[in-house]
């Protein structure tokens, strides 16, 4: 399935949103490294959703 950057970056956005809502991250004591965990989360689904593991 190929999605759009928007859709990707949208779907990304409303799945980091529910995951913070829901202390799903874990709280380091600087919070620059509970952005970068944050961040890397965003960018995992952007850079996945949509792609297929078969070989097509």
């Amino acid at each position: 399935m190929n999605l759009n950057d928007t859709t990707k970056y949208q779907l990304a956005k409303s799945l980091t949103e529910l995951a913070i809502q829901n202390n799903l991250f874990y709280k380091y004591e600087d919070s620059v490294e509970t952005a970068k965990s944050i961040t890397v989360f965003f960018d995992t689904i952007v850079n996945t959703v949509g792609k297929s593991d078969k070989n097509e």
